[in-house]
């Protein structure tokens, strides 16, 4: 049986725990504690300190380990660890948060100095009514690779998720390719 890694990150609140919450075979193994900073906890009042962990089956032959990295950047430590055999990246950001949006880019270079592999950007809450024009989200995103793809999702359904991981394996397969 095989066994590959992908990463999901993205800032603060962006849904990475609730992605992987939703696709996980097993109940997902957390790292959540309290929020500490004072501007963050009007926001929600836990967050991932470590690492999610979450696996997916997808037959006998192929299983997806799937590890959330922390929002906070002062837990960027855990990267190069976490980033060691993993075959792509999928990017999270909040479009009801326009910094969650600026940081894509941030998390993509992070990322891209460690290893370069296959990356997939999820704009996460798009069925939110307070969530930015596709317009300014666009904008912002102009400095995004233009061969990176960018979906729309919402992380709270499996669906989509699901789609989001297959698209990041086939952007695997496409770099395979070249």
């Amino acid at each position: 049986m095989a066994v590959f890694k992908i990463i999901v990150t993205g800032s603060f609140n962006s849904g990475k725990t609730e992605f992987i919450k939703q696709i996980s075979d097993i109940n997902p193994i957390t790292t959540d504690k309290p929020v500490t900073e004072k501007e963050l906890k009007d926001i929600k009042t836990m967050t991932t300190v470590a690492m999610d962990f979450g696996r997916l089956t997808i037959d006998k032959e192929l299983v997806l380990h799937l590890y959330a990295t922390p929002g906070q950047e002062r837990f960027n430590f855990i990267y190069p660890i976490l980033i060691q055999n993993a075959i792509a990246l999928i990017i999270l950001g909040d479009v009801t948060d326009k910094n969650s949006i600026k940081d894509i880019i941030k998390y993509y270079r992070s990322f891209d100095k460690l290893k370069k592999l296959p990356t997939v950007i999820a704009l996460t809450k798009t069925d939110l009514p307070n969530r930015l024009p596709d317009y300014e989200v666009d904008k912002i995103l102009e400095e995004v690779p233009s061969y990176i793809p960018i979906v729309r999702i919402n992380a709270t359904d499996k669906e989509n998720v699901k789609n989001t991981v297959l698209f990041a394996l086939e952007q695997l397969e496409e770099d395979q390719v070249v």
